[in-house]
């Protein structure tokens, strides 16, 4: 690799670190991973009152290249297995600490048949069962949910869910939902 190259690597890598660590949201668009377009879905009305965190339950991904291959995979998937009308999530976040947009939150998820409604569905890539995700990460979702809130996605009142909460699975991991327990807006629905 050339010096420039090389030092051009270095200063992008720096950047999305140093975003990472600060808390700083580094959003990759529908574009930039090269999303399908979307098939026809159900609206909803923002703000929102939930949002559901999930894990994919598959392998992790831990730089931009692996992780826009891992969310073009789950949304191939969804779309052609499963015949969903697009990605069942409307963010995904990846072990690089960004945060890959799904379906616009404005359209209804598909993580929890009947119970999707009124609910924003990320799902933090990999399986976080055993272990959870980077300090990076776990920043990186705080800041989606800041975000989401600024951008008037999710209610200032909204409900924090385990994906386990709302459907009959592990997701999102044992690791990850003793922690999710613990963050501001989670409401554990007793």
């Amino acid at each position: 690799m050339s010096s420039s190259l090389h030092l051009i690597f270095v200063v992008v890598f720096v950047a999305s670190l140093t975003a990472a660590v600060s808390g700083e949201l580094s959003l990759v668009s529908r574009s930039q991973w090269r999303a399908r377009a979307p098939g026809e879905m159900t609206a909803m009305q923002l703000p929102l009152g939930r949002a559901v965190i999930a894990h994919t339950a598959g392998r992790e991904c831990n730089d931009d290249e692996s992780c826009a291959e891992q969310v073009r995979g789950i949304q191939a998937y969804q779309m052609g297995r499963l015949k969903y009308s697009d990605i069942s999530y409307h963010y995904l976040i990846g072990g690089n600490a960004r945060v890959y947009e799904g379906r616009s939150p404005s359209q209804q998820g598909a993580i929890a048949a009947g119970n999707n409604g009124n609910s924003l569905a990320i799902a933090f890539i990999g399986n976080f069962d055993e272990r959870a995700p980077s300090e990076t990460v776990l920043a990186a979702a705080k800041s989606l949910l800041e975000h989401a809130e600024r951008e008037g996605q999710l209610a200032g009142d909204y409900k924090l869910l385990g994906h386990r909460q709302v459907s009959a699975t592990k997701s999102p991991g044992d690791a990850l939902y003793a922690l999710l327990e613990k963050w501001p807006h989670f409401d554990a629905l007793n």
